[in-house]
């Protein structure tokens, strides 16, 4: 999943032993307040099946009802898992996929070309569809809309272009996709021309793209410039949203960034479901809520889970891992990086020296402490997180050894003489200002504003504009015509357990498209690309971790962003919720699996 969110998108176990220390100056936490994939033990008796849970929005909550979009973090925890499902998910915290709608993994043939994929039968949908079950033509269709520019999907070049008839890029017209072959209801076969190890694995096939979506129904939505279907979705899972039934989505059940209301589809079955416990009668979405108000709302109220941000207020995240409140935290990694992105198209990021001149002077411990000190994450020292297959094969935790990426303090000496290498004789920066758009709520503006200043010593001046954070991804850092220079404030998180989700997305040139551009620095070296091209058609784990991590050592090496962080999640719940996570999402809360608890 992921994601350039402020949460992160799209998702092992901590390697550090987990103790609290507070630093009397800063938050300077080296540890984590929890590492339980859940906020303590509960005993069945204990557990109350019922209640609303509310959720409160401060950074406008989902990005879209559509689940070909749905490639956010906010989007997996908020109205996926909750209200449909998919060929392939995951448990709390495992690691591999296993099967959700299909019975079991791929049967795999043909020299790893080709898929068989059986569907478990008698999976109805939500009103009004309720009569109607889900067959494989509808996957076949909801894998075929995923490479509609109307749908704007974040990922299908990437995991799906090799399926025999897909198109190498968005289309305005629904393609047949000749390699989705559906020879009776409950068989999907899928063949591609090569190789696919992320589709032999199942991984790519946990993404909302297999959420099952009827063409008979849909198809009247996705004609025009913009699919409307999520207006008109129906649903797979244990909940759907409140009015969904009558064909079209009310304001009452969800208005953009303000109001969502999950209730339960009386067509799901926990029989043929056992990912999603369900406990809750209703799920309730509030925005528009300042982030301290929220936080502390949900630490001292009831019923209620942390929102879409990926850690309180400081003031407030220090009290909790210290204080009385400690047991209502949950902070674990969240498997994914923040990083700043340079635009190699415009000058003079398009020089290398000038770009390891940046990595070389930018403070990372610094950007750190604007998120809270330690306890948010491990300094990073390239792209693949810890855990991930390839960290260790691309340097570890100490990372590649590019003189320019090892001060964690930031060098300004070492940066000035990239500068005059990249031919400014005095060290410093004396072209146009650059163009800079970043989130203008904190704890991600304060990061900004510190890149700013880090920059500003070597002489760079920006246009800076701090926009609300659907306005950074929607109109600007993903938009490769608004022409922004530096994106300071943005962050990637695995789509599933391989590397491959956590750079291919980001740099490889065929991934640069006109909207929903994933790779904002708009990096397209055909060696890269190439060499990506080539790890994507590797089967074997141990292969993949090598050539992937050879892969971050190289795009390390060319400065292509400035990777600082591998961030911790932070989630946390009122008193009264048993709070659970889910670790394929980077850690963020697991609503479907949480639950009231008694006294």
């Amino acid at each position: 999943m992921r994601s350039t969110s402020e949460r992160m998108g799209m998702r092992r176990l901590w390697r550090l032993g987990l103790t609290v220390v507070v630093g009397v100056a800063s938050l300077a936490i080296v540890g984590c307040g929890s590492s339980s994939s859940s906020s303590g033990t509960t005993s069945s008796s204990k557990i109350v099946n019922g209640g609303t849970a509310t959720i409160l929005w401060t950074a406008g909550g989902i990005d879209s009802l559509d689940p070909g979009y749905w490639y956010y973090q906010d989007d997996y925890s908020d109205i996926m898992e909750p209200t449909q499902r998919q060929l392939y998910s995951f448990t709390e915290q495992g690691t591999y996929p296993v099967p959700d709608l299909a019975t079991s993994l791929p049967v795999i043939s043909d020299g790893g070309k080709t898929l068989t994929i059986h569907l478990k039968s008698g999976i109805h949908y939500s009103p009004p569809l309720q009569s109607k079950t889900v067959t494989s033509s509808d996957i076949k269709y909801a894998m075929e809309r995923c490479f509609l520019a109307s749908v704007a999907n974040g990922y299908a070049e990437a995991y799906y272009p090799k399926i025999v008839g897909a198109p190498p890029a968005p289309v305005n017209k629904l393609p047949n996709i000749t390699g989705l072959e559906t020879p009776n209801p409950t068989t999907l076969i899928i063949k591609t021309s090569v190789p696919v190890g992320v589709l032999d694995d199942s991984n790519a096939l946990a993404l909302p793209c297999t959420t099952p979506v009827p063409e008979y129904y849909a198809a009247k939505y996705d004609k025009g410039a913009t699919s409307t279907y999520g207006e008109h979705e129906v649903f797979t899972g244990p909940y759907m949203i409140q009015g969904a039934g009558s064909g079209t989505i009310p304001a009452s059940g969800y208005t953009s960034g303000r109001i969502m209301i999950l209730v339960r589809n009386p067509s799901w079955q926990r029989s043929t479901d056992p990912l999603r416990a369900a406990h809750f009668n209703e799920i309730v979405f509030k925005g528009e809520y300042d982030i301290t108000i929220a936080a502390r709302q949900t630490l001292t109220g009831s019923n209620m889970i942390s929102g879409d941000y990926a850690a309180p207020p400081t003031s407030i995240l220090q009290q909790g891992v210290t204080g009385s409140e400690k047991s209502q935290f949950i902070i674990a990694p969240s498997d994914g990086n923040r990083y700043i992105s340079l635009n190699t198209t415009i000058p003079p990021l398009n020089n290398i020296d000038v770009r390891k001149a940046i990595a070389a002077v930018i403070d990372k411990n610094a950007l750190r402490l604007t998120r809270g000190g330690p306890t948010l994450g491990t300094v990073a020292t390239h792209y693949i997180p810890p855990g991930m297959p390839g960290f260790d094969q691309a340097g570890g935790d100490a990372g590649p050894g590019y003189n320019f990426d090892t001060n964690p303090n930031g060098d300004l000496t070492l940066a000035e003489q990239y500068m005059k290498m990249a031919g400014y004789k005095t060290g410093k920066y004396t072209g146009p200002a650059l163009l800079t758009i970043a989130d203008n709520e904190p704890p991600a503006s304060n990061t900004a504003l510190a890149v700013q200043s880090e920059l500003a010593t070597l002489g760079f001046k920006l246009i800076f504009r701090e926009v609300p954070h659907a306005t950074v991804l929607s109109k600007f850092c993903l938009v490769p015509k608004a022409k922004v220079a530096i994106c300071p404030t943005l962050g990637w998180g695995k789509d599933f357990y391989d590397s491959q989700s956590m750079l291919d997305p980001v740099f490889n040139g065929k991934n640069i498209v006109p909207v929903g551009n994933t790779n904002t620095s708009q990096v397209n070296n055909p060696q890269l690309n190439a060499q990506m091209n080539a790890a994507e058609e590797i089967t074997n784990p141990a292969q993949r971790a090598i050539a992937w991590g050879k892969i971050d050592d190289e795009l390390t090496a060319g400065a292509y962003a400035v990777p600082w962080l591998w961030d911790n999640e932070v989630s946390f719940a009122s008193k009264n919720v048993h709070l659970q996570v889910w670790a394929f999402n980077g850690n963020a809360p697991d609503v479907t699996n949480s639950y009231l608890t008694k006294g």
